[in-house]
């Protein structure tokens, strides 16, 4: 067995065919094939089963599969590292964030580097739960993201509680700067939300929150991405309705205002390998992490 009969039969799982699989990979057709029969004749298994021109994968290649991706995802790590290291740098930092965020990572990585420590980063913007898996698999050092976090077997630090916005152009006279916005006087106001692709987050949330307070939520639009968010509100399709830290700032040309929903608030999380034993290198910046949102 080695890497490349493993990247072979991962990318003819994942794309159904040898065909597909061998224009991907751009290597000609029969070496997959070759490489997947000298797994099958190494072991005594089989990795799939042949139905007509269609593959299916076995459970044995289930198992395999499983077992080679994460094989290989730290064949890949340990490649970046061991090249980092050689372009001078002590350690390979991978560390995952959301969009909420982004600003407190960028603040880690700068006070990092201006400590002098010889790290290189390999930061991945995602949803909490792809995020999730991929600190269980240790793709990741550690990830900030936000409560709640569903994966029960990590290691999960509640950070700093964020608050509920309303995002508006700037110059909307309709909202006031002197307290919280009340979810009545949002009836009717046609709102934007930031929503989780898979499992419960702030929208659902939100939506709880408005039927408690017996308002209709006029939802217009929901949306994985902020970006996506802000030019909804920048075209006039609704307001935006979002968590944010203390660190965020709004863009230019739009203000926020906070908005009273939840009698407990909304917070990050810090997520990381349980038993795991991390880098010094890699603790500093958590402990950076804390005590940017701490500030």
């Amino acid at each position: 067995m080695n890497l490349r009969q493993l990247t072979y039969f991962r990318a003819v799982v994942e794309h159904r065919s040898l065909a597909a699989a061998a224009d991907v990979l751009r290597v000609a057709q029969p070496n997959l094939s070759v490489a997947i029969k000298q797994l099958e004749e190494a072991w005594g298994v089989s990795l799939f089963e042949r139905n007509g021109r269609g593959l299916s994968v076995t459970d044995t290649g289930k198992m395999l599969y499983e077992r080679a991706t994460e094989l290989l995802s730290n064949a890949s790590a340990l490649d970046q590292d061991m090249r980092a290291i050689g372009s001078g740098f002590t350690v390979r930092m991978r560390v995952g964030f959301t969009q909420i965020s982004i600003e407190i990572i960028t603040a880690m990585v700068a006070k990092i580097r201006a400590e002098g420590v010889a790290v290189s980063f390999s930061l991945r913007q995602g949803e909490p739960q792809l995020l999730e898996t991929m600190v269980e698999q240790r793709q990741l050092d550690f990830a900030i993201t936000h409560m709640p976090v569903a994966n029960v077997g990590l290691g999960v630090e509640a950070l700093a509680p964020m608050k509920i916005v309303l995002l508006c152009r700037s110059g909307d006279d309709r909202w006031t700067a002197d307290g919280e916005i009340e979810a009545g006087a949002l009836a009717g106001v046609p709102l934007i939300l930031l929503r989780r692709r898979a499992g419960g987050g702030i929208y659902e949330r939100i939506m709880t929150a408005f039927a408690a307070a017996g308002v209709s939520c006029s939802v217009v639009a929901d949306s994985t991405d902020m970006s996506a968010i802000y030019r909804l509100v920048e075209h006039d399709v609704g307001l935006g309705l979002l968590p944010v830290h203390a660190l965020h700032v709004p863009r230019p040309g739009f203000s926020i205002y906070p908005v009273n929903l939840f009698s407990t608030p909304e917070r990050l999380a810090l997520i990381y390998p349980r038993g795991r034993r991390q880098l010094p290198a890699v603790l500093r910046a958590m402990e950076l992490c804390r005590t940017i949102l701490s500030a």
